[in-house]
C-alpha cells in the first residue's frame, strides 16, 4: 500500500510539475475535452490513457518526452488519428497530441515545404494549393491522415510512381529522442543520425521518438492538370478486368497509377439497392487525352459507370479522398504486398467470393499500384523493404459502432479473405502503415531482411524502450495463425 501511495505520489507530482511548465495544456479524464480527444478513425479503439499532453511549442514535446521517461510512462503520439490499430493511443500512459504544432512554410530555392508534425495532409496540400506555385506534396490520399505516421512507414501517393514514395522526398526532418534531444537529421547525417535518418524512411510511427518537423521536397506535375476518375465493373468481370490489368500496368508509363476497389455501390436504378464492383482508380500525370488514349480498353470492358475528371492533385485529393474513412464507426484493418503478376486469375476468383458474401455492406477493398519510381531505389537503401513490390491491397472490414457481437464475423471474414488473396497473388509480406494486430510473424513481413538493423538502431536510440507498443520495433510480440483473440 505504501509503495502504491508513493507512486501516486510521484506520478501527480510529475504531471503538475510539467503542467506548470508547458506552454500547452494537459488534458486527463474528466476534462470536457478528454472524451473528444481520445477518439480515432477507428471506432473501435476505446483506449484511455492517463493524460494527453498537447503541445503548443516544440519544448512542450521535450518536456513531455522527459516526463514520461521519469514516470515510465507508455508514450505515444496522434496526429490525424488513422492507426488501423489504435497504436496512436494508449491505456494509462501519455499521449502526445500534436494538433496545435502546425505551423507550414514554403522554400521557393530549395523547391520545399516544412511542415510542424500537427498538420494534416489536407493542410499541406491546401497551402502549396495558395502558393499557387503548383507544386504538389507527394503526399496521402486521405487528407485528413497526417504527416508523420503516413511518412515514417513509408507513405504511398498518386504520385509515386513519377516522384517516389513520400520518404524519397524527405530532405529532413527534426525528433525529440528518449535522451531529450531535439535532433535535425538528413542525408548529410553522420553516425547515429544517418542510421536514424534512415530508420525514419520506412522504419514505422512510434518507434524512435516524436517527430515534430519535416522538410517535403514538392513537385512540378506535368500538366496543370491530372486525369482522374473512378471507373466501376459488375463483380462478375473481375477475372475479365484484372486479367487485362495485370499485364497492362507492366507496359503503361510511370505517369499513370491505376489504383482498385472491391465493394459495393448504390444501384443507379435504385439507390436503396447496393451492387458488388470491382472499381480502378486512375491518376495520370500528364495530358488528359494521353490518359485516354492508354484507359482506351479498360473503357471498351463496358464498366457500369465511368467517372473521368480534369483536376489538380489536391482538388482530386479534396474531391476523392475521404471515400476511405473509417468515420468512427467498428473495423478491423489487414494488408498484403503481391509482387509482379500478383493481380491474377487466382486473385479474382478470391475477390469475386468474399466480396460477394461479406457480412458488412459497408467493408471493402483498396489496392495501390506501385513500380515506377518506387522501386529505382534497393530495399535496403531506406528502411521500407519492399521496393520490387506491384500491388498492397487493404482490406478494411466496418461494422456498426453500436453492434459489438458483429465484431467476430467481420474480423474473422477480412483476417480470412486476406490469408487466401495472399496465398492466391504469392504474397511477399505486409504493409506497416496498415498495421495488423492478428498478422503473424508481422516483423518478417512489415520489414523483411531490414529488421535486424531496425532492432539495432531502436536500440541504441531508445536502450529503455520507452516508445512501445504491441508492434513497436523489437516486440517480442506474435500472434499465432489460429485466431484466438479478435482485440486490437
Amino acid at each position: 500500500t505504501l509503495n502504491l501511495f508513493n507512486t501516486i505520489t510521484m506520478l501527480s507530482t510529475a504531471i503538475n510539475e510539467l503542467s506548470r511548465q508547458l506552454s500547452g495544456y494537459i488534458l486527463q479524464s474528466g476534462d470536457a475535452p478528454y472524451e473528444a480527444a481520445i477518439q480515432i478513425d477507428n471506432g473501435r479503439i476505446q483506449l484511455r490513457p492517463l493524460l494527453i499532453v498537447r503541445p503548443t511549442v516544440v519544448n512542450d514535446c521535450a518536456l513531455g518526452v522527459k516526463c514520461a521517461v521519469t514516470t515510465t510512462l507508455a508514450c505515444s503520439m496522434t496526429g490525424g488519428g488513422q492507426s488501423a490499430a489504435g497504436y496512436c493511443m494508449n491505456e494509462g500512459g501519455m499521449v502526445m497530441d500534436m494538433r496545435h504544432l502546425n505551423a507550414i512554410s514554403f522554400n521557393k530555392k530549395r523547391q520545399s515545404v516544412t511542415a510542424q508534425m500537427g498538420v494534416i495532409w489536407y493542410d499541406v496540400y491546401k497551402f502549396m494549393q495558395d502558393t499557387g506555385t503548383g507544386l504538389v506534396p507527394v503526399g496521402g490520399g486521405c487528407p485528413t491522415v497526417a504527416p508523420p505516421g503516413f511518412m515514417l512507414g513509408g507513405g504511398y501517393s498518386f504520385v509515386s510512381r513519377s516522384y517516389g514514395m513520400s520518404i524519397d522526398n524527405l530532405l529532413g526532418l527534426k525528433i525529440i529522442t528518449p535522451d531529450g534531444r531535439l535532433r535535425s537529421i538528413g542525408p548529410e547525417s553522420k553516425g547515429e543520425d544517418a542510421d536514424l535518418f534512415w530508420a525514419c524512411r520506412g522504419g514505422g510511427g512510434g518507434n524512435f521518438g516524436v517527430v515534430v518537423e519535416m522538410e517535403m521536397k514538392v513537385q512540378k506535375p506535368y500538366s496543370p492538370k491530372m486525369l482522374v476518375g473512378q471507373m466501376r465493373f459488375p463483380l462478375e468481370q473481375a477475372d475479365e478486368v484484372l486479367g487485362y490489368y495485370n499485364d497492362w500496368v507492366e507496359k503503361i508509363p510511370n505517369t499513370m497509377a491505376v489504383y482498385g476497389y472491391m465493394g459495393q455501390q448504390p444501384d443507379a436504378v435504385d439507390p436503396n439497392k447496393r451492387v458488388k464492383v470491382l472499381g480502378l482508380t486512375p491518376v495520370f500525370n500528364g495530358d488528359g487525352a494521353e490518359g485516354i488514349d492508354l484507359l482506351r480498353e479498360l473503357l471498351k470492358m463496358k464498366p457500369i459507370n465511368a467517372d473521368l475528371r480534369n483536376m489538380t492533385l489536391p482538388e482530386w485529393e479534396f474531391f476523392n479522398g475521404n471515400t476511405t474513412k473509417v468515420a468512427n464507426r467498428s473495423a478491423y484493418i489487414r494488408s498484403a504486398i503481391l509482387p509482379k503478376g500478383g493481380m491474377n486469375n487466382k486473385v479474382a476468383k478470391v475477390i469475386k467470393e468474399y466480396i460477394g458474401n461479406a457480412p458488412s455492406p459497408d467493408s471493402f477493398a483498396v489496392w495501390t499500384l506501385t513500380g515506377g519510381a518506387i522501386s529505382d531505389k534497393k530495399p535496403g537503401e531506406t528502411a521500407y523493404v519492399h521496393r520490387n513490390a506491384r500491388f498492397v491491397p487493404e482490406i478494411k472490414s466496418i461494422w456498426d459502432l453500436d453492434k459489438p457481437g458483429d465484431a467476430r464475423a467481420n474480423v474473422e471474414w477480412a483476417y480470412e479473405f486476406f490469408e487466401k488473396l495472399g496465398a492466391a497473388g504469392n504474397a511477399t509480406g505486409a504493409y506497416v502503415n496498415y498495421i495488423d494486430p492478428l498478422l503473424h510473424n508481422w516483423a518478417e513481413m512489415y520489414y523483411g531482411a531490414n529488421y535486424e538493423r531496425l532492432k539495432k538502431i531502436k536500440l541504441d536510440i531508445d536502450p529503455t524502450n520507452v516508445f512501445h507498443f504491441q508492434q513497436s520495433i523489437g516486440s517480442s510480440f506474435n500472434p499465432p495463425k489460429k485466431l484466438t483473440d479478435l482485440s486490437p
